[in-house]
């Protein structure tokens, strides 16, 4: 696939994977700095502004991070909706100040931000679905939350801001169970089932699937619905996108 083709796949299933997120509007009585964005999912000039097949060869900089694992990291980031963005909050929302999480910048609220969300619960003669309204904290290309943000910087990240480099530091951390290792493995046999095992502890738009395992060994699983209960993408569609992440990441 030539340069051109691979980012009109990329931009075609960045857009496609956002159609239904809506940008959160915040209430009038919450005064906060950061930016809206306008449309549900960012711009096709915003994606390709960071896609590496779009970079200039002069000014294209030595990645530290393996091809397989910058294909993790963007697969992440595309599954949370972030899209790349590092300075993107929960509610789609652009922040400007790199210092710090949004949170301790004041470009979040204190609680985070709200959103509704719909659950349900077994009672007796059957399901009941009601609606709650939840807040998150979440920031950043890997939508990391300000509790989790302090937690890492206890150990030694975010020294110098909440900054692109820090966070793909913060984010490989956090996916620290699946090695350099596992994922060659999962790049060549296509089997990413232990893969997103391991990450749908922290990342809840990631699957699960624990039907392979013996019956004792099984842990928490939703099956379609991650180990949240929430919406998770299915694997198929992930490898996908990994497969064009790592396509991009290897040029």
């Amino acid at each position: 696939m030539d340069k051109s083709s691979l980012c009109a796949v990329v931009l075609a299933i960045s857009a496609a994977s956002c159609v239904s997120k809506t940008a959160y509007t915040p209430p009038p009585d919450v005064i906060t700095r950061y930016i809206v964005m306008e449309n549900s999912c960012p711009t096709p000039e915003k994606i390709v502004e960071r896609l590496p097949c779009e970079e200039k060869a002069e000014e294209k900089k030595v990645d530290s991070i393996s091809p397989e694992y910058r294909a993790l990291l963007n697969t992440i980031s595309w599954a949370e909706g972030t899209n790349n963005h590092y300075n993107m909050m929960v509610g789609r929302m652009l922040f400007t100040d790199y210092s710090s999480h949004p949170i301790e910048t004041g470009e979040m609220p204190e609680k985070g931000i709200p959103f509704k969300e719909k659950r349900r619960v077994k009672r007796k003669g059957g399901w009941v679905t009601y609606r709650v309204v939840n807040y998150s904290t979440a920031a950043g290309m890997c939508q990391i939350l300000y509790p989790t943000y302090l937690a890492l910087k206890k150990k030694g990240f975010f020294q110098t801001g909440f900054n692109q480099e820090e966070q793909d530091k913060a984010c490989k951390y956090l996916a620290e169970g699946v090695t350099q290792e596992m994922l060659e493995e999962a790049s060549s046999t296509k089997d990413f089932t232990e893969v997103w095992n391991k990450l749908s502890w922290v990342w809840a738009s990631l699957p699960c699937d624990e039907s392979k395992k013996p019956r004792k060994e099984r842990r928490k699983c939703y099956p379609g619905r991650g180990r949240y209960n929430q919406f998770a993408y299915p694997d198929q569609d992930l490898q996908k996108i990994y497969f064009i992440f790592y396509d991009a990441a290897k040029k």
